[in-house]
């Protein structure tokens, strides 16, 4: 089921929006970007530096995406575990009207704790993927440590990260370009 959803993942939208930041890699530190469009928060405008969460994950999804909505409850269930060490932050490049109508919806018995931002560019541009959903986890300093998938959030991953300061062996995301042949992929790996 696991390898049926790597070839069936949604793939992220499109971005219009002139290039304005440089994709982060793991180990680099994030611009402090300032998010727009932010609900379910204190704000709609905040920095991700305004967070002092032990550990950010950004969890980029889609309304579309039926792999992201299956886990919505998982996150829900980690941000309530964690409180103020982990702070997850739902991302979509979707209009803000159709994402909260969605969200109302989805959430009408079980309102989220989860801040949600919409209309997004900036964080896309920071770390641009292919298939979702796509979490990047971030030190309180701002330094992107991990791009996972759903496998490895888990409790023992967070806690490992926690205690640690670091991931471990945790298993990295890879997303593959789906314009490109798996052989012409492999071909470069193996050079």
């Amino acid at each position: 089921m696991a390898t049926l959803c790597l070839f069936f993942s949604a793939p992220s939208q499109a971005q219009t929006v002139a290039s304005t930041f440089k994709p982060v890699k793991i180990g680099g530190r994030i611009p402090d970007v300032t998010i727009t469009n932010v609900y379910n928060y204190e704000s709609k405008k905040t920095n991700l530096s305004d967070f002092k969460a032990k550990l950010i994950i950004l969890d980029f999804w889609a309304t579309s995406c039926t792999s992201c909505l299956a886990n919505f409850t998982k996150t829900e269930e980690l941000q309530k575990k964690y409180g103020g060490e982990v702070q997850f932050i739902k991302v979509t490049n979707q209009p803000r009207k159709e994402v909260l109508s969605f969200l109302e919806k989805l959430h009408k018995t079980d309102p989220s704790t989860i801040p949600v931002v919409t209309n997004d560019s900036a964080l896309y541009q920071l770390f641009p993927h292919i298939n979702l959903p796509h979490y990047v986890w971030l030190d309180q300093t701002g330094k992107v440590v991990a791009t996972t998938t759903t496998e490895q959030l888990t409790v023992e991953n967070i806690d490992h990260f926690l205690s640690n300061d670091n991931i471990g062996n945790m298993h990295m995301k890879v997303d593959m370009n789906n314009y490109k042949s798996l052989t012409s992929s492999l071909k470069k790996t193996i050079k």
